[in-house]
């Protein structure tokens, strides 16, 4: 009986299992972005009902981001869909939820929780979005380094031009010598 109950859990074990599809995936277009550059978060939403399901909105909380501006609260955004149903075990792909890094003091990496609210409830996912302080002084060095090519250029010119006029012979101009009286 023993040997039947450990053969058994050996098959169980061993058996292949499928992996199931989640409901919710999401990610970022790119894996770093600089301060006030625009992004899209992509939300891949698999129906694993045998019925179709209606979707109502998806919302994006930027946890880290979350502030009082102007007499409102920012952080959050919820993009609303109206008679939008996906089919049983179809997926459906969620382009065009943008973003804006922030410029200010909340700038620096955070989480987004992503819901997805559905007639069937709501399904969760977390992305992430992560900052890199790019060099604030980059583009005056770019520009330093033109200038002294320019100036490079220029002062070869004027030293080639130097040497060349000071090779150069005065043509002799022969005149007639006159004779003492």
């Amino acid at each position: 009986m023993s040997a039947l109950l450990i053969l058994i859990a050996m098959m169980v074990i061993a058996a292949p299992s499928a992996r199931a599809i989640d409901w919710v995936t999401s990610w970022t277009d790119k894996p770093q972005y600089g301060y006030g550059e625009r992004g899209t978060i992509y939300v891949a939403f698999h129906n694993n009902y045998d019925v179709a399901i209606q979707i109502y909105n998806i919302t994006l909380e930027y946890n880290g981001w979350t502030a009082y501006i102007s007499n409102t609260w920012v952080g959050t955004e919820t993009k609303q869909y109206v008679d939008l149903t996906i089919a049983s075990n179809i997926t459906r792909l969620f382009n065009d939820l943008t973003f804006t890094t922030p410029t200010d003091g909340r700038a620096g990496d955070t989480s987004v929780d992503i819901t997805v609210r559905t007639d069937h409830g709501s399904f969760y996912d977390t992305a992430y979005i992560n900052l890199f302080e790019s060099n604030r002084y980059m583009d005056q060095i770019v520009t330093l380094f033109t200038v002294l090519v320019v100036l490079v250029v220029v002062c070869t010119v004027i030293i080639a031009a130097a040497v060349f006029l000071s090779a150069r012979r005065p043509q002799v101009m022969w005149s007639k010598e006159e004779k003492p009286q």
